[in-house]
């Protein structure tokens, strides 16, 4: 399916397990350059392998561990999304 997301930049928040996970995976296989955030990282780590792998090419993945239950944890996502692909076209706010 075409979903008209190539190329699109996607933060998925709570996406290192579950129904965040699901939706980075989907986005990326899409096409969508996707920043995927939680507060744990080692399962952050593991989940960006995975939808790493789901990806159409290469560096279509950013995973920053943050708390976003504060304003600096929003901050320093949104802050590293836009200093690594320059845009935000899609919010996922799965937390």
């Amino acid at each position: 399916m075409d979903l008209g997301l190539v190329d699109k930049v996607a933060i998925v928040t709570g996406s290192s397990r579950g129904l965040g996970l699901a939706s980075a995976r989907a986005l990326v296989a899409e096409g969508c350059r996707v920043c995927i955030c939680a507060r744990g990282g080692e399962r952050l780590a593991e989940a960006a392998v995975e939808v790493d792998a789901a990806a159409r090419r290469p560096n279509m993945v950013l995973a920053v561990q943050a708390d976003l239950s504060t304003q600096a944890g929003v901050e320093l996502v949104v802050a590293r999304t836009m200093e690594t692909y320059g845009r935000l076209d899609v919010l996922v706010n799965n937390v």
